[in-house]
């Protein structure tokens, strides 16, 4: 057993794959009937499809777990740097679902993975019944600031390819915004934390220069045209800049829903599970 999953329970689902164009990508699934609703769940970067497991153990409802191009369970393949630009990945996350013949879907977003969902649903919005968004943004407005945020964003790059991830991780969980992850019981934070330290260094780099909240489109002129769909936008309290952005979020998006969860900081699905589960259910 590879080191990231020591620290991982022995589970029964087996990990599956597709491919579109030239990237493959593993997942995890529980579906008996695609033409029912399924939860698709996107993780954060530096994340894996094992994110959720916390979620999905315990639920009663179908789900697909994927890992996103290049992390996770796909971080062995080094991923043509072009293909982390977001609008080729929620192509081929199209192409996924339209392969897995899904029709009814609840996408869940987290952080990065919330982007991309925010990016899948003002193009593919008709898909979904439902877009849950956890600690997340549709970009930056100001020009110049989205350049301060691709230069800093160049330099973690940087960091990645010069010292590697052991250094770059250190660094990454020290960040006030992760502070509350280490209340988290200890098998289940070593866990997160192998999984971030065993990620492809050259695919990390390149999404941050490729997919980074400085890079990606500004999608808060157009946020509003999710009015039409039922969204739940749901960040911890203990996470005050993104108390702010989801507020904002509920504001521009008519009919949509906010949940500030007690005693959560950004990661409230692996924080707080049974909280989150509550939420996404209803």
């Amino acid at each position: 057993m590879e080191r990231w999953k020591q620290n991982l329970e022995v589970r029964s689902i087996s990990l599956l794959s597709i491919k579109v164009s030239k990237n493959i990508y593993n997942y995890e699934a529980n579906i008996t009937d695609p033409n029912q609703e399924v939860y698709v769940f996107l993780h954060g970067f530096l994340g894996s499809s094992h994110d959720f497991d916390r979620v999905t153990d315990e639920s009663n409802f179908q789900w697909l777990k994927l890992n996103l191009l290049g992390f996770g369970e796909n971080r062995n393949q080094d991923v043509d740097h072009a293909d982390f630009v977001q609008t080729n990945q929620i192509n081929e996350l199209e192409s996924i679902f339209a392969k897995l013949k899904l029709t009814k879907m609840n996408l869940v977003g987290y952080s990065m993975g919330g982007r991309i969902a925010i990016a899948y649903a003002l193009k593919y919005q008709s898909r979904l019944n439902k877009l849950i968004l956890e600690s997340t943004t549709a970009g930056i407005e100001n020009s110049q600031a989205r350049k301060i945020r691709q230069d800093h964003d160049a330099k973690l790059a940087e960091k990645v390819l010069k010292f590697g991830m052991e250094k770059f991780i250190v660094d990454w969980e020290n960040m006030p915004l992760f502070k509350t992850q280490k209340d988290v019981n200890d098998t289940s934070f070593m866990f997160m934390h192998n999984q971030r330290l065993h990620q492809n260094n050259n695919n990390v780099a390149y999404s941050l220069l490729k997919m980074g909240t400085g890079s990606q489109p500004n999608y808060w002129p157009t946020i509003s045209n999710l009015g039409g769909l039922k969204v739940y936008i749901i960040v911890g309290a203990k996470d005050s800049k993104f108390v702010q952005i989801g507020e904002r979020l509920s504001q521009h998006i008519n009919n949509s829903q906010i949940f500030i969860v007690e005693n959560a900081g950004h990661n409230v699905h692996f924080e707080l599970p049974e909280a989150f589960n509550k939420i996404i259910i209803q």
